[in-house]
């Protein structure tokens, strides 16, 4: 599901011709709030005091710390190199970017041009620091977070899905900042902190399923777990399309929780599956996300200078899905391939 989440993010930065595109980029939507749940399905399994929490939390955030820091390093180098190419002047290029007002805007909802330019256009960064917010604020509420992050997700994503639906009415306003800007709820606040603890929820729920019952019921009962996935998953699909018929292009869809909740459903049922896909998205999903706005950023300057042919509108979005997946996962297995060949 990860490798599939990170396939389906590529559908929103390059779209599929409309009306087609539409739904097919209203169901994606789904990825980035599954990202955060997935995450949080693991981070507390286990840990119910304050220094349990608290250890847990510092161990994923010193991990995304260093993750978020390669990335964002990969990106400004890569964006250096693209206005040196165009002949741009660095110092007022970066002066636009880095300023008050921008540097306001990512700590409030990590987003702007402090995360991307015009050379790579997308600020899908915005998930790793979001997710670092998150991470802090799950450290400093150590000791009441196991008490009272039920009612944080209920109010946050009633918040979120509710403000969604009457953004266009231009009545509500955060921090001075009207919601019908995309980023005010697609942030760490309405969407990192709720998704993350609905995963924090689901794996108290599985673990103490496991704990309670005997290993052939706890299969038994997950296997059940299958029809009211599929439902889940269904209805989010379904509901995603209708969302965006009625009220347009949105951030986030209430029909994108169904769909997250039909996948945590099905991925416990179906988790000694296994094989090919998870494979791929083990080792490559992560990158995929990370990266797949670097190879369309190249693929497009080295179409602008002829360097590469033009790629029509119906296939791109499928062309940077197979370049990510052999650029991530298809070349580093060959690698190992001839490595391990070598050392036999």
């Amino acid at each position: 599901m990860k490798l599939i989440a990170c396939l389906a993010v590529i559908t929103i930065h390059v779209r599929f011709p409309d009306p087609f595109g539409q739904y097919v980029m209203a169901i994606a939507r789904f990825a980035v709030p599954f990202f955060f749940a997935v995450s949080g399905r693991y981070l507390l399994s286990g840990a119910y005091t304050a220094g349990e929490v608290r250890s847990r939390a510092f161990r994923s955030l010193k991990k995304t710390l260093i993750v978020t820091a390669i990335v964002y390093a990969v990106y400004q180098l890569y964006s250096v190199f693209y206005h040196v190419l165009v002949g741009a002047k660095l110092a007022e290029v970066y002066a636009e970017r880095y300023n008050l007002a921008s540097l306001k805007r990512f700590l409030s909802f990590n987003s702007g041009t402090v995360l991307y330019d015009d050379s790579y256009v997308f600020d899908h960064m915005w998930y790793l620091f979001a997710f670092i917010y998150v991470l802090v604020f799950i450290a400093l509420a150590a000791p009441v977070i196991r008490k009272c992050y039920k009612p944080v997700i209920a109010v946050l994503l009633l918040g979120l899905h509710l403000f969604t639906w009457i953004q266009d009415f231009r009545i509500v306003r955060v921090f001075g900042i009207s919601l019908t800007t995309w980023y005010v709820l697609r942030s760490w606040l309405f969407t990192g902190i709720p998704y993350v603890l609905l995963g924090v929820l689901w794996g108290d729920i599985v673990d103490r399923l496991r704990k309670d019952k005997s290993e052939d019921d706890y299969k038994r009962i997950v296997d059940l777990w299958k029809i009211p996935g599929i439902c889940f998953l269904s209805t989010g699909i379904l509901g995603s399309c209708f969302e965006t018929f009625i009220i347009g292009n949105k951030d986030i869809y209430f029909g994108s929780f169904f769909i997250v909740m039909g996948i945590l459903l099905l991925s416990e049922a179906l988790s000694e599956k296994g094989g090919f896909l998870c494979e791929m998205g083990r080792d490559a999903s992560s990158n995929i996300y990370y990266f797949h706005v670097l190879i369309l950023a190249i693929l497009n300057l080295g179409t602008d200078r002829g360097v590469f042919p033009t790629v029509p509108g119906i296939v791109k979005p499928l062309v940077l899905m197979i370049l990510s997946i052999i650029i991530f996962y298809g070349l580093p297995k060959l690698y190992r391939s001839v490595i391990n060949v070598k050392k036999g």
